[in-house]
């Protein structure tokens, strides 16, 4: 093909036919950008292709991530509401009896309690679409929006973990002045009170051999104060204050988010 041009520029030179010479060489001009406009067309619909198979392979485990998450999200849901229910024991047994009639190791028991576990979220992808600058390739604005919106609300709940955290570790610390807790099977106690905390599992520690061997020590509380009682019940009611607001409406809302972008992530990419 190159010779082929050749030839014809040099006849038209031999025959000195200057003006369609300048046709023809405005026309090869033409006929070069035109190939390249083409072979960059070409290149740029490759390197999109390539874009959008990647930005799918990134969709397909960002669904998955977020199912692991909601998952996650409700045993903690279920771990919280727990906690709520043996703030509202404490609370009533405090309430209900009187300084004399308070034992040391139902208040123990009532008040051993952990903060909720740490959220633990599944970042990697979402991460990886952002620090990698896929996230523009996303065609999808609300799409886009919505995965920063989901990014943002899960550091936000860290955050409030945080606090939750920071409000359990004071009100435990305000307990320690109430309540005794040096029984000899102190980690057999421990193990059962832990238990009957957990999400998935249905422990009444009043019916445990531990607990009755603890009742057997007979330990007394330290202090016969009842404001001190009060004071130190008033920072786990705080606690479930704020763990309320979670089950309620921070968690229930986190879950929706993750639902409506699992949604729109199968609806887009999956064939």
């Amino acid at each position: 093909m190159i010779k082929f041009f050749k030839k014809i520029r040099q006849r038209l030179l031999t025959e000195n036919k200057f003006s369609k010479y300048l046709i023809y060489a405005v026309g090869e001009i033409v006929l070069v950008v035109f190939g390249i406009l083409i072979a960059l067309s070409i290149n740029n619909w490759n390197v999109k292709k390539t874009q959008q198979k990647e930005i799918k392979e990134y969709a397909i485990s960002l669904a998955l991530d977020l199912e692991e998450d909601i998952e996650m999200t409700k045993t903690i849901m279920l771990h919280i509401k727990k906690i709520n229910n043996r703030i509202n024991k404490l609370s009533e047994y405090v309430n209900n009896n009187k300084i004399n009639d308070l034992t040391n190791i139902d208040m123990l028991c009532l008040t051993w309690i952990k903060s909720n576990r740490p959220y633990k979220w599944n970042r990697a992808t979402l991460e990886e679409i952002i620090s990698s600058g896929s996230l523009r390739y996303i065609n999808d604005n609300n799409l886009k929006k919505k995965i920063v919106e989901y990014d943002a609300f899960t550091h936000h709940l860290d955050e409030d973990f945080e606090n939750d955290k920071a409000q359990s570790e004071n009100a435990t610390q305000l307990i320690s002045y109430i309540v005794d807790i040096n029984y000899p099977n102190i980690e057999e106690l421990d193990k059962v009170l832990l238990d009957s905390n957990n999400p998935v599992a249905d422990v009444n520690f009043y019916t445990t051999d531990a607990y009755q061997k603890a009742k057997d020590y007979n330990l007394k509380l330290i202090t016969d104060d009842i404001s001190k009682v009060k004071v130190a019940v008033s920072g786990f009611i705080r606690l479930k204050s704020n763990l309320r607001i979670r089950t309620e409406k921070e968690l229930p809302d986190l879950i929706n988010q993750a639902e409506e972008l699992i949604g729109i992530l199968k609806e887009t990419y999956n064939d």
